[in-house]
């Protein structure tokens, strides 16, 4: 039987896929690598919010390195 589980509170679990009752982040297989990143990847709205301030990040220490 699977196990789903919260991305962000490790102490919610669930037979089946649901949203996590604290915070409403759809839970993932317990089996998974990286639950946060396999969030992300069920919702490309999320990656791409990710991958924006992962560059805007990025660009702003390369403005200050110069």
């Amino acid at each position: 039987m699977a196990t789903f589980i919260c991305p962000m509170h490790a102490d919610i679990r669930e037979s089946a896929s649901a949203d996590c009752p604290k915070c409403g982040m759809k839970l993932v297989p317990a089996d998974s690598r990286f639950p946060l990143l396999a969030h992300m990847m069920g919702r490309p709205v999320h990656l791409a919010a990710m991958i924006a301030l992962m560059l805007a990040l990025m660009a702003g220490a390369m403005m200050l390195m110069r």
